[in-house]
């Protein structure tokens, strides 16, 4: 993978070459003059101090702040994929090529053919590329003893070499060459034991409802931040780590004791779920949105209903496509987890009327299978 990092990038948008995309988008001629009035005849000034420059015209460039911002730069990014032949992830300024082969030398060749046609198509379009060694990087994925055995990664573009890195991060998730999520479970256990710190030297002015709410929004995201991507693969130890981590959370919100043991009728109590469950209702989840199509499209290429006889009553009631995987890295994937875990669910859960209806009731069979175990 190559990952791409713009300078600038919504500052230097051509403004001709934006409105002309739009004609060839089909824009009416009203709605092409209306956004040519729009970015046309702005000014900027630049403060140093307590001292402003002499306003200046603003040739390029889309307004930041403001709603149209983001949409008119994927307008003018639009086309980018059909410059290439291989895989391209765009997330608004974020760029990814990625191409998968066995052989490193193929990888090499396509990537290099592809990132330089690339490159030229920023140049064609005003846009320029930040080569700095720590902003445009690549990184090669693959099991620990190919990654022992592969030589280093031979990107370039004219005269200057991409740097190779072991581990990279993509829109705040922290990817390592063999996508084993370790280093993101240690990023997160970091965050959270810090932020509970800072917390704790808030204590007393804290009472349980202000301390629940506060690691709610403060920690809790850390925990679910992708979290069906870097939490699957990763060993028994961090996971252990994991669930220490928001041990100490309970025991600070419930006002606990250091070496207090945290049993179901705590999580019950604060009404989390412990990590491994609460990780396994985002899959079923992200079941449930793809049968009522509330979720992204992409969906439909990570999940396949499975064919019913007669006619289905409900939608829930449908079961997934549990797809072969040969190795224990395929079965932990969300492709996999997803309809293993929804198969196995009761129809009374999936026939919930909403999505909240249906977190609550997978939260309450998860604190059932708790109490169960315990006992």
């Amino acid at each position: 993978m190559i990952l791409i990092d713009l300078q600038k990038a919504f500052d230097t948008i051509n403004h001709d070459i934006l409105i002309n995309k739009m004609k060839y988008l089909s824009f009416s001629e009203e709605v092409t003059l209306w956004f040519k009035s729009y970015l046309a005849n702005r000014k900027f000034k630049v403060h140093i101090k307590k001292t402003f420059s002499e306003p200046g015209n603003l040739l390029c460039g889309v307004p930041q702040g403001s709603i149209l911002g983001p949409l008119l730069f994927l307008l003018y990014i639009n086309d980018m994929p059909q410059a290439i032949d291989c895989e391209l992830l765009l997330y608004a300024d974020d760029t990814c090529l990625i191409f998968q082969h066995k052989d490193i030398h193929e990888i090499e060749i396509v990537l290099n053919r592809n990132f330089s046609i690339l490159c030229d198509w920023f140049v064609d379009n005003k846009l320029s590329i930040h080569f700095g060694e720590d902003k445009t990087r690549s990184i090669l994925f693959g099991s620990r003893h190919k990654i022992k055995k592969s030589r280093p990664l031979n990107i370039h573009y004219k005269t200057i070499k991409i740097k190779q890195y072991s581990k990279v991060t993509y829109l705040g998730c922290i990817l390592d060459e063999t996508l084993s999520g370790e280093s993101m479970a240690t990023h997160v256990i970091n965050k959270v034991n810090s932020r509970l710190r800072f917390l704790y030297r808030q204590n007393r002015f804290l009472n349980i409802r202000l301390r629940r709410l506060l690691c709610n929004a403060m920690i809790q995201p850390f925990f679910d931040y992708a979290c069906n991507a870097w939490y699957p693969n990763l060993n028994k130890n961090l996971k252990t780590r994991l669930q220490a981590a928001q041990n100490k959370c309970i025991r600070f919100c419930l006002k606990l004791g250091d070496r207090s043991s945290i049993r179901s009728k705590e999580f019950e109590r604060i009404n989390w779920l412990p990590v491994h469950e609460r990780i396994s209702q985002t899959s079923v989840c992200s079941v449930f949105k793809f049968f009522a199509k509330t979720c992204p499209e992409y969906f439909d290429e990570i999940y396949f209903p499975a064919k019913t006889s007669g006619i289905p009553t409900r939608f829930s009631h449908q079961k997934l496509i549990l797809p072969h995987r040969n190795t224990n890295v395929g079965q932990k994937a969300l492709s996999y987890v997803g309809p293993s875990l929804w198969n196995n669910l009761n129809n009374s859960l999936k026939t919930s009327i909403s999505l909240n209806a249906f977190k609550h009731n997978i939260k309450s069979h998860f604190f059932n299978e708790l109490r169960r175990k315990e006992s």
